[in-house]
């Protein structure tokens, strides 16, 4: 091996060692040799696997990869630097180093300045031009330079504000001592405080009163003047700045005084409504000055903001209370006419149970508006629980496609699906199902509700790769509806909110809706954003992070196989028209039942029967004589050979999720809220009994 050769090749390994990237391009032949590498504190990353290139892959497919972390504005100089053909021009010419630099990311994702060298030789074997490509990180280095420069121009603003401040506050103390005698009696005699400004952008003052200085809890005016930075911008709440400014200046094109509120923050730290009644003087060398009354509005202006806020308050009652009148009296009619026409045709089969049916429509939307009004209050409380179960999301967006592809279908709408990737890498994951189900189902449930007839709802999907076990999915989906005016758009997410009125006549709700996904959304940490225009459609994009879960090893029964018949169980229930559903539903499922009124009943009745009579206990919460808590608590502590092992659960109206806590804490092994699903029961019963 000649001399040459191992030269170059130690220079080769002298150089990979302290670079912060490196590779070798055979320029000849336009190959990466083997893979591109980058160092990032420390760890060692091959740049041709984040990119996806194969090693030894070709000079333009790694230019054309990593042109996509440069930024537009650099992007062209990049190519240029990196153009085959003019790399080998200048190595022809006599060129054997080459440098520039340009702004990528780093294999972390990081902002980098790269230093870009190129070694350049003609390599003795072969006669091919080889370039040993070395990167070195300038990015700390270029913020130096730039906090350098930007530390000297501070320092020469500085010195000039300090000049400035000099002169100023000999002018201050000067005019101070003029004024002061000619104002002492003025300002003594006159309600509130006085001001004198200069007619500068801060309008910095020239005189304040005693008086001003003690309305808002400094003892002297030079005790004001120091924590206000001179001017009374510096004293105004930031909000009320350009408000009070823009509304001063107003006025001040219409004649020489003004009158306008704003908050001055105190010496305490609180801020005070003040009113500052300005009037503009014209001294004598043609100099501006404002002369200021400020007086005290604080009382005032609470007292006028807390009418304001229960006006607000109770017109937000008023429109709550109606929308509810609207919208709960519409199932409650339509269930109590039908019930009418079922008196009256009794004996039509088909009409009543097209009627029951129709029933069962209205009662679930009830439930729905019901259950949408609890929700909201437990999300403005933080009271949400969201569980964090595996969830399988090909099964989950399976579940939401079967509900939302039928109600679609029923008003002729396409329903679009696109994969930015093609397979999912990330079929499992940690999170809330139920709340999932019901984001999809009430953002979809709105692009169908508000849709035309025969449009479309495109949805397209996507993940980020995988971060310390966390992947974020991302939704956007659009449809072809009649769009929200800009104005809605900033009030789509606020409980109660609806675009037009006149569409309540043909859409369902009280404006829930959307204000539940977004709280969900956040409350799982993500976020959802709306674009919209009227006449053309909606865009909701939904970006919801995850943890990553391990694949579950379970096998769900189906409806066919959960088989409850043959078994005995005790219902503990004080209402005798929710007894007679039960009892309904459960012999037809082929179970034998026992009813007890009350919790007393249903420990002496499991206490009468030997072990294994009874397969499980149904328990309502809510009763006389002795709760269903209570009644738990008490078979649990019994000495009965069965007491510690039958299967108690609750079927109660209590549905909250301290409810759910409460039961298991007393003894019980299920919670099922009402009302109740027999395909529930069915299988709570299969998992404890069967």
């Amino acid at each position: 091996m000649s001399q040459d050769i191992i030269n170059n090749r130690f220079f080769e390994e002298s150089v990979f060692a302290i670079a912060d990237g490196y590779c070798v391009i055979n320029l000849t032949k336009s190959i990466v040799r083997g893979s591109m590498y980058q160092v990032v504190n420390g760890k060692k990353y091959n740049l041709n696997e984040q990119l996806g290139l194969p090693e030894n892959s070709s000079l333009q497919s790694l230019v054309d990869a990593w042109a996509l972390t440069i930024p537009e504005e650099g992007l062209k100089d990049f190519l240029h630097e990196f153009d085959r053909e003019r790399l080998l021009n200048r190595f022809e010419n006599g060129e054997r180093h080459i440098s520039f630099r340009y702004w990528t990311r780093t294999a972390t994702f990081e902002p980098m300045l790269a230093e870009d060298h190129m070694a350049l030789y003609r390599e003795e074997e072969t006669g091919d031009v080889i370039a040993v490509n070395y990167v070195l990180d300038r990015t700390e280095h270029y913020r130096l330079e730039e906090k350098e420069r930007a530390l000297e121009k501070s320092n020469r603003e500085y010195a000039k504000l300090l000049e400035e401040e000099k002169k100023h506050t000999a002018m201050i103390e000067e005019l101070t001592k003029k004024l002061q005698s000619q104002l002492e009696l003025f300002t003594v005699s006159i309600p509130g405080g006085v001001k004198i400004s200069n007619d500068d952008p801060e309008y910095s003052f020239k005189y304040v009163s005693e008086q001003f200085a003690n309305m808002l809890g400094y003892a002297t005016p030079k005790e004001l003047l120091d924590a206000s930075g001179g001017n009374i911008i510096g004293l105004a709440h930031p909000d009320d700045v350009m408000v009070g400014l823009a509304d001063a200046l107003n006025q001040y094109t219409h004649s020489d005084h003004y009158a306008t509120i704003y908050r001055i923050r105190c010496k305490d730290g609180t801020y005070k409504y003040i009113e500052d009644r300005g009037q503009k003087v014209i001294q004598e060398d043609g100099t501006i000055e404002h002369w200021n009354l400020m007086l005290d509005k604080n009382d005032f202006m609470h007292k006028s903001i807390a009418l304001e806020s229960e006006k607000k308050a109770n017109k937000s009652k008023s429109d709550f209370l109606s929308r509810m009148s609207h919208d709960m009296r519409t199932p409650l009619n339509g269930i109590i006419g039908l019930l009418k026409i079922v008196e009256k045709h009794f004996n039509d089969r088909e009409l009543v149970l097209e009627n029951f049916r129709k029933m069962q429509v209205a009662a679930d939307y009830l439930l729905s508006l019901i259950n949408d009004i609890l929700q909201m209050s437990k999300i403005e409380d933080g009271n949400v629980p969201l569980t964090q179960e595996i969830i399988n999301f090909e099964e989950l967006s399976q579940d939401v496609l079967t509900i939302i592809e039928q109600r679609a279908k029923d008003r002729g709408i396409q329903m679009q699906f696109h994969a930015k990737k093609e397979s999912l890498r990330y079929p499992f994951i940690y999170g809330s199902p139920v709340h999932l189900r019901q984001i999809f189902l009430n953002i979809y449930g709105n692009c169908i509700k508000y849709n035309r007839i025969g449009g479309k709802i495109i949805t397209v999907s996507d993940y980020t790769e995988a971060v310390d076990g966390i992947t974020t999915y991302e939704w956007t989906i659009t449809d072809t509806g009649i769009g929200m005016s800009r104005e809605y758009q900033e009030h789509i997410f606020e409980p109660f909110s609806q675009e037009r009125e006149d569409a309540r006549s043909t859409q369902q709700g009280i404006g829930l809706g959307m204000a539940i996904v977004k709280g969900l959304i956040e409350k799982m940490g993500g976020t959802i954003e709306v674009k919209s225009e009227e006449g053309i459609g909606s865009t909701f994009i939904i970006r919801i992070p995850f943890k990553l879960a391990p694949a579950p090893d379970t096998v769900k029964k189906t409806a066919a196989q959960m088989d409850i018949s043959g078994l005995n169980l005790l219902l503990v229930e004080d209402n005798e028209l929710n007894t007679e559903i039960a009892e309904t539903l459960l012999s037809d499922e082929g179970a034998n039942l026992t009813v007890a009124e009350d919790g007393l009943q249903a420990v002496r009745m499991f206490q009468e029967k030997p072990e294994g009579y009874f397969d499980a206990i149904l328990m309502d919460i809510m009763m006389p004589v002795m709760d269903g808590i209570t009644a738990t608590k008490t078979i649990r502590s019994l000495k009965h050979p069965g007491a510690e092992t039958i299967p108690i659960i609750a079927m109660t109206a209590n549905a909250f999720r301290e409810d759910k806590e409460k039961c298991l804490a007393a003894g019980m092994n299920a919670h099922l809220a009402k009302p109740i699903k027999i395909e529930n029961i069915k299988r709570i019963l299969c998992e404890y009994c069967v």
